[in-house]
């Protein structure tokens, strides 16, 4: 992993126990349960009580539960995933009702959960001041700058340069496509930094930029978190050993869906963002997002995950450039919920095109076929479609 990333991550994540005491708030509430085990009674109950309740309102809301694919992937990889938010929110709320009637185990695993964290945040201790010492940068974004982000899993690339080369060219296309839409010019795509660990590659964007990638992203994730639903449907169907012209047909109605989605979804971004005159490059850059959206859907399906970060400026004039820029801000922030870690089960199920038809194509071929006495018919031959 990127060592200036994993510097800011860690100031974020101490800065994160300290500020809502979670430490201290899991002690507290280890030392109840042990009050508990000693002396039942309702003074202990109610210390109880208040313990947890003080505990789980530390960890509700925390910053890190609002971290992007790529930052949860990096705490993942750290150990510290089931340490933080919701997710050692859940964990205690799981021992707690399984150990109501036996205080005494509840006790001892949660003093367990108690000591990885403490162990957990000593470490994070000793890597920001490592990070100090060896003056390591902290992987931040100056004001008004923007980056945007793509998480490869490496079972998708299975750790060839090959395909992942062409996993960066896709990303070329998508971000281009992008990019001429919200600004008129395609993008340097600078890169700001790589990780190998999760093959993760971040490039700087300018505003619109990031604004507009944020939407498309914000845009697919939430149409399939609608088909997720049927992603579980086909698992079970396949559990069960059903004919497999059922499982098709889920597949084929979630494709359909999506399609539809993404098409509305397109005609939609390009009259809100193209401003040129150019009729025919228009309907060009239409037929590019299409497909751009198409692609992003079919790698979320496969686990990539996209994100988009920007840094708001400290301050803003009046002028249209500020305004544009504290739009471009709201987009942005207003994505971040879908731009989190999606948990997928199961294989893919999206198979959307991902290669523009030639015009050709679309049309079905008539044919006159040879004249038989007494018969003339003619044969229509069905369209051929690119896959």
């Amino acid at each position: 992993m990127n060592a200036e990333r994993l510097h800011a991550i860690a100031r974020i994540l101490k800065q994160e126990l300290s500020e809502r005491r979670t430490v201290a708030s899991l002690n507290t509430l280890v030392n109840s349960l042990q009050q508990i085990v000693q002396q039942n009674n309702q003074s202990t109950q109610q210390n109880l009580v208040s313990s947890r309740d003080s505990f789980y309102k530390a960890v509700t809301d925390t910053p890190s539960d609002a971290f992007t694919p790529a930052w949860r992937q990096i705490l993942i990889e750290m150990g510290g995933d089931d340490l933080f938010g919701k997710n050692l929110k859940q964990w205690v709320e799981k021992i707690l009702a399984e150990n109501q009637m036996t205080p005494g185990v509840a006790q001892e695993q949660l003093a367990e959960i108690l000591d990885r964290l403490q162990k957990f945040s000593a470490a994070l201790d000793q890597l920001i001041s490592a990070s100090d010492y060896f003056k390591i940068g902290s992987e931040t974004l100056a004001p008004g700058e923007g980056e945007i982000a793509l998480l490869i899993p490496r079972e998708a690339v299975h750790d060839k340069l090959e395909e992942f080369t062409g996993e960066l060219d896709d990303m070329k296309f998508i971000l281009n496509t992008f990019s001429e839409l919200a600004t008129g010019h395609k993008d340097d795509l600078k890169i700001r930094t790589l990780s190998s660990s999760g093959l993760m590659v971040f490039l700087a964007a300018g505003y619109g930029f990031a604004a507009i990638v944020a939407r498309a992203i914000d845009f697919i994730v939430g149409q399939y978190k609608k088909i997720l639903e049927i992603k579980k449907l086909q698992l079970e169907l396949d559990r069960l050993e059903l004919p497999e012209e059922i499982s098709e047909k889920a597949k084929e109605h979630a494709n359909t869906l999506m399609e539809k989605s993404i098409d509305v979804f397109t005609l939609e971004i390009v009259q809100e963002y193209h401003t040129g005159k150019d009729g025919e490059r228009k309907n060009e850059l239409r037929n590019a997002v299409k497909i751009s959206l198409n692609k992003i859907a079919n790698k979320i399906d496969h686990g990539f995950n996209f994100e988009v970060r920007i840094e708001p400026p400290k301050a803003l004039d009046k002028s249209k450039e500020s305004e544009e820029i504290q739009q471009a801000v709201q987009a942005i922030k207003a994505a971040s919920a879908n731009m989190q870690y999606l948990k997928l089960e199961g294989p893919p199920i999206l198979a959307l095109p991902e290669k523009i038809e030639p015009r050709q194509s679309r049309r079905a071929t008539v044919k006159k076929a040879k004249k038989e006495p007494g018969k003339e018919h003619e044969v229509k031959e069905p369209p051929k479609l690119d896959k």
